[in-house]
């Protein structure tokens, strides 16, 4: 899999999974109505080719008002359906504005699904300014900033997620912007030394 840095911009093709199509048909369908998206967590690193077993694709978006939600609600709900609630109100007012998330999937299915709730935390709207445009076939998907999801993983501390750490460090190192990764692991309070020995990060 061969990747190609454009700016704030990754485009590179591959064989998608049922993940990535269901990443590029909802991000289709949040960016038709301009609302401003990013993923994040796991998915990022299975989007890149780490082959571990996921059941859902998590994204943040920015806080939108309920005429613009119900909009989007009305078209998701050609092929997808809320799996939470079906209740566009109380998905609204009483899921995603208690900063809470709602899931989507296709209908009649459970997994995998898309878990989507508003930007509640500096980092989400730090990641909304400043996402990485991913362009996989020809289809974008915007994620957050790769220094900021490594240092992330490096927060949550379980395997898994020190293991999506590294697979990204090791893949990216020679384009990721090391200053900026010291400091959102700064910011994260996370030891300097105990993450690059992680991460095996040795400049």
């Amino acid at each position: 899999m061969e990747l190609e840095f454009k700016g704030n911009r990754i485009v590179f093709s591959k064989e998608p999974n049922k993940l990535d199509n269901l990443a590029m048909q909802f991000s289709k369908l949040l960016a038709k109505y301009n609302i401003k998206h990013i993923f994040l967590s796991g998915y990022i690193a299975i989007l890149f080719g780490r082959n571990r077993a996921s059941e859902d694709i998590d994204i943040v978006c920015e806080k939108i008002s309920i005429e613009k939600f119900t909009r989007f609600w009305d078209e998701i709900h050609m092929n997808f359906e809320c799996i939470i609630t079906s209740d566009l109100n109380n998905a609204y007012y009483n899921y995603l504005m208690k900063n809470t998330a709602i899931r989507f999937a296709y209908k009649g299915e459970f997994i995998p699904n898309i878990e989507l709730k508003f930007a509640k935390t500096d980092l989400h709207r730090i990641a909304l300014d400043n996402s990485v445009k991913v362009v996989l076939n020809k289809n974008e998907i915007p994620i957050s900033p790769l220094e900021q999801q490594i240092a992330y993983k490096l927060f949550m501390t379980s395997e898994k997620d020190l293991e999506d750490a590294r697979f990204l460090f090791k893949l990216f190192e020679e384009n990721l912007d090391k200053q900026k990764l010291i400091e959102y692991i700064d910011n994260l309070k996370i030891s300097l030394d105990e993450a690059k020995s992680c991460l095996g990060w040795l400049d």
